[in-house]
C-alpha cells in the first residue's frame, strides 16, 4: 500500500529536512545576489549624484562664458515715467540727461463705416503699400469686412500691414496699421472695382480716413536731438538701449549706468563654490573608511579618477589674454592642498573694478576660456550617449544579467527540492516496507512449535 503522507514510514520529518539542505544550498548564493544588486544600486545612485553635482557645476560655469553674462551693467532711470533703459557690457559707466520731446507713432488709415459688417461689400482687389513695398488682395463678391481683413493679415507677401475691424456708434469699418512706426512707413492704398463701385464708395480718396498720423520719436541726449523711427532706440549710446514709454519735452530724467561689480562677483563665487561641492562629493563618492574597512560606492573607479584629474589640471590652465598668459590665481582664486578653490576677496575685487578685460579673458575667452573648458569637459560626461549614459548602461546590463541568474537559481532550487523530495519519499517507502518485513517475520517466528515467549 502507497503511503500518502512524507516520514510515516521512516518517522522523520523530511519536509524539514529537505528545507534545512536546500536552505543551505540556497542561503549563501542569495547572500551573494543581495550584496552584489545592492552593490550596483549604490552605484546607479552615486553616478546620478555625481551627475546633478555635474550639471550644477555646469550651471555656473555657463554664467561666465560671454562677456554678456559676465561684465554686467546696472542701470538707474530714477523715477522716470518716461522710458525703461538696458545696458550690455559695452556700455561705459556713465550719467546721461534725457528728455522725450515726441514719441514714435504707426500709420492708421480706415475705410467708411457700414451699417452691417456681415454684409458683402464689393468685389474687385485693393491694393496696398508701406515704405515702399506693395501687394495686393483680390475681394470675391460674398466677402464681408473680416473675411477681407483675414486676406490682408494672411497675405503671403503683405508688406507690413494689419487689418482690423472696428465697431463704433457710426458703424463698423476697416482699419488698416502700419505694423512698424515712423514716418517711413506711411500706408497708401487704393480700390478697383470689377463689378459696381463698392470698394471705391468704402476706400478710395476722402472715403479713405487717416486715423493716426506717423511719427517719429524725438529725444534729446545732453542738449543733442535724436530722431528715430520707432520708440526703441539703441543707437543713442553705445551697449544702451532705450524703450520710449512717454513724452514730456519740459521734463527732464538722468539715465545712470554702474558696472554691476556685486553681479559679477557673485556669478564667479558660485562658480567656485560649484566646483569645490563637485570635488567634495567626488572624494565622498570614491574614498574608502580605513576604521570600518568601507569603501564608497564609486572607490577605485577609473571614470572618477580620470574625471578628477582633468577638472584639476583645467583649473591650473592658463589663457592667452591679449596675448598674455593669465591664470585663475591673477584673480585672486588659488588651489589648496585639497584640490579646492580659495577666493582671495581684496584680489577678486580689484580685478572686477581695475581689470575686467582680464576676469572676461580668463573665464569667457572662446573655446580657450575656462568657462568654455570646463563646459566641454562636463558635456562629455553629461551629454546623452557620453561618459555617464555609459557607465549606467553597463549597470543596466548588470542589474539584468543578476535578474537572470536569479530566475535561474530560483528554478534549480526548485529542481533539487523536488528530487530530494522524491528521494527522501522513496528511502521512506523503503523504510516502511522493511519496517512491514521484518514485523512479519517477527511474527512468523514467534508462531513456530517450540518458540517459548519470556
Amino acid at each position: 500500500m502507497a503511503l500518502t503522507a512524507t516520514g510515516i514510514g521512516s518517522g522523520l520529518d523530511i519536509s524539514n529536512i529537505v528545507s534545512v539542505l536546500v536552505s543551505a544550498e540556497k542561503s549563501p548564493k542569495e547572500a551573494l545576489f543581495t550584496r552584489q544588486e545592492t552593490q550596483i544600486n549604490a552605484k546607479v545612485s552615486a553616478i546620478g549624484t555625481l551627475k546633478s553635482g555635474l550639471s550644477n557645476f555646469q550651471d555656473a560655469a555657463k554664467k561666465l562664458q560671454s562677456g554678456a553674462l559676465l561684465n554686467l551693467r546696472t542701470v538707474s532711470t530714477g523715477d522716470s515715467a518716461f522710458f525703461t533703459a538696458k545696458a550690455d557690457q559695452y556700455a561705459q559707466p556713465g550719467k546721461y540727461s534725457i528728455k522725450v520731446e515726441q514719441l514714435a507713432a504707426s500709420h492708421k488709415v480706415a475705410g467708411a463705416n457700414i451699417a452691417d459688417p456681415s454684409q458683402a461689400v464689393g468685389q474687385g482687389s485693393l491694393d496696398l503699400s508701406v515704405n515702399g513695398a506693395n501687394f495686393s488682395v483680390t475681394v470675391d463678391p460674398a466677402d464681408t469686412l473680416s473675411a477681407i481683413a483675414s486676406k490682408i493679415n494672411n497675405a503671403s507677401d503683405n508688406a507690413g500691414i494689419t487689418a482690423t475691424v472696428v465697431k463704433s456708434d457710426a458703424g463698423s469699418r476697416l482699419v488698416f496699421t502700419a505694423n512698424d512706426s515712423g514716418t517711413d512707413n506711411q500706408i497708401t492704398m487704393s480700390a478697383t472695382d470689377t463689378s459696381g463701385t463698392g470698394l471705391s464708395d468704402m476706400f478710395n480718396g476722402a472715403n479713405l480716413e487717416e486715423l493716426q498720423t506717423a511719427a517719429n520719436s524725438i529725444i534729446y541726449i545732453d542738449g543733442q536731438k535724436l530722431t528715430s523711427q520707432s520708440n526703441t532706440v539703441d543707437d543713442a549710446i553705445t551697449g544702451v538701449t532705450l524703450d520710449l514709454t512717454k513724452a514730456d519735452i519740459a521734463a527732464t530724467s538722468t539715465l545712470s549706468i554702474k558696472q554691476d561689480t556685486d553681479s559679477v562677483k557673485k556669478n564667479i563665487e558660485e562658480f567656485v563654490n560649484a566646483y569645490n561641492t563637485l570635488i567634495s562629493s567626488i572624494d565622498k563618492l570614491s574614498s574608502y573608511d580605513a576604521e570600518t574597512k568601507t569603501a564608497s560606492a564609486l572607490q577605485g573607479d577609473s571614470m572618477v579618477r580620470s574625471l578628477e584629474s582633468q577638472l584639476r589640471k583645467t583649473v591650473s590652465e592658463r589663457v592667452s589674454v591679449d596675448g598674455i598668459e593669465s591664470a585663475l590665481y591673477e584673480l585672486g582664486i588659488s588651489t589648496d592642498n585639497k584640490g579646492k578653490l580659495n577666493i582671495d576677496n581684496t584680489r577678486l575685487t580689484d580685478a572686477i573694478n581695475n581689470n575686467m578685460s582680464l576676469v572676461e579673458g580668463v573665464f569667457s575667452t572662446e573655446n580657450t576660456g575656462l568657462a568654455h573648458k570646463f563646459d566641454d569637459l562636463v558635456q562629455t560626461y553629461t551629454k546623452a550617449g557620453g561618459v555617464i549614459d555609459g557607465r549606467k548602461n553597463s549597470y543596466t546590463e548588470q542589474s539584468s544579467r543578476l535578474t537572470d541568474q536569479r530566475t535561474a537559481f530560483s528554478l534549480k532550487m526548485e529542481q533539487l527540492q523536488a528530487r530530494l523530495l522524491k528521494q527522501f519519499n522513496a528511502m521512506d517507502l523503503i523504510v516502511a516496507q522493511l519496517n512491514q518485513q521484518s514485523s512479519g517475520l517477527s511474527d512468523r517466528l514467534n508462531s513456530l512449535p517450540g518458540v517459548v515467549r519470556t
